[in-house]
């Protein structure tokens, strides 16, 4: 939900023992432009240069004037891959990606970048630099890897606050996209407050996190579904920004364990025990998948309070692991959680084969999860 997951330590100690081989990949971003208190979106992207790049692990870090997010970009979604971080200091990440598998990640934008400019900044040039860097292939062998500066315009004027569409994101997918009533959200940018307040279409938002750079929150219930809400920022009080969003009846996303979007998801065994590579389920057992995004409920939810009974989705919904058809045995709100999160129980399909990494996909009414989520099966 959060942004920022977590290194597994058996991972990093693999790719730190390595050293740099004779040739090298190329991770590139462009140069970036911006006044204080307003943010852009980068690519980073992968340029193997016909290396098969299986692994790859990195340093970043920034100038005090910035605040930098990273996610997974296209390519790495696509792969069967998993971000892992982990801070090594107060403006410095270190980021693996790691698989099960010995596929390789196919050149392109690998991750993305969310780079607001502190408020307050003078004009200048604030940098985002990679240290550290190397990757793997397939086989273990190292690859080198080269990275030049991304150099980060501070333009001067004024600083009104402006968000980004980009930067209102499905706090368990974190992608962007359509709200739907009861989606939990993640909003990054600048919002003048330390406790800023959000409104659709002017009804308040429960807030479950809010802190520099970003807030967490659930999209009310009663928000009517139509071309477009209003997303207001309010702090102290008063309105500091606003910006028109596309809605949508739901918006499905599954929690992943690192926090990414992508990887093992936030999934429990039939003995109510998290699902991992280390603890993977029986086939046939029955598995509990968590979400947000799946839109109303009958009973009706009620905003910011907890879960205390079922409470059924009010569109069907279907799933599959591992490509094959998974029984529904309940979609709906999650007992003991806040409402905004639903819970779906699955039975894994008898005749699945032991897979640590089974793909799975659930679809409510006609839309389905992003792709990239995966189970433990034994």
């Amino acid at each position: 939900m959060l942004v920022g997951p977590r290194a597994t330590p058996f991972a990093a100690v693999i790719l730190l023992a390595m050293t740099a081989g004779a040739y090298s990949a190329v991770l590139s971003a462009p140069d970036l432009a911006g006044a204080a208190g307003q943010s852009t979106i980068a690519s980073l992207s992968l340029d193997s240069e016909g290396q098969a790049v299986s692994g790859l692990q990195f340093d970043l870090d920034w100038d005090d004037t910035l605040d930098v997010r990273i996610f997974a970009g296209d390519r790495l979604r696509q792969s069967s891959r998993v971000l892992y971080s982990s801070p090594v200091k107060p403006r410095g990440v270190r980021y693996l990606i790691i698989g099960m598998d010995q596929g390789i990640l196919s050149d392109g934008e690998l991750l993305k970048a969310f780079v607001t400019v502190s408020s307050g900044s003078q004009p200048g040039t604030a940098r985002i630099r990679v240290t550290n860097a190397v990757a793997t292939d397939a086989g273990g062998s190292p690859i080198a890897v080269r990275f030049a500066p991304v150099n980060v315009k501070i333009q001067g004027g004024g600083t009104a606050v402006s968000l980004l569409s980009q930067g209102v994101l499905n706090a368990a997918s974190l992608l962007p996209g359509a709200i739907s009533p009861g989606m939990v959200i993640t909003l990054l940018g600048y919002f003048r407050s330390a406790a800023p307040v959000l409104f659709f279409n002017g009804i308040q938002a429960p807030t479950l996190y809010a802190g520099p750079g970003q807030v967490n929150a659930i999209v009310p219930f009663a928000l009517s579904v139509g071309p477009i809400a209003t997303l207001e920022v309010r702090g102290d009080g008063q309105p500091t920004a606003s910006l028109p969003l596309a809605t949508a009846p739901v918006s499905p996303a599954v929690f992943t364990q690192v926090g990414t979007g992508i990887g093992p998801g936030a999934i429990l065994n039939e003995d109510y025990s998290g699902n991992s590579f280390l603890n993977p389920a029986a086939a046939g057992s029955v598995v509990m998948v968590y979400g947000t995004g799946f839109g109303s409920l009958d009973p009706p939810a009620a905003d910011g309070e907890i879960a205390g009974f079922p409470a059924r989705t009010t569109l069907p919904v279907s799933a599959s692991i591992g490509d094959l058809p998974a029984e529904v045995l309940y979609a709906g709100a999650a007992p003991g959680l806040v409402a905004g999160v639903a819970q779906v129980n699955l039975r894994i399909p008898s005749g699945l084969a032991p897979n640590l990494a089974a793909p799975v996909s659930v679809t409510i009414g006609s839309a389905t999860i992003p792709a990239g989520v995966t189970v433990s099966i034994r």
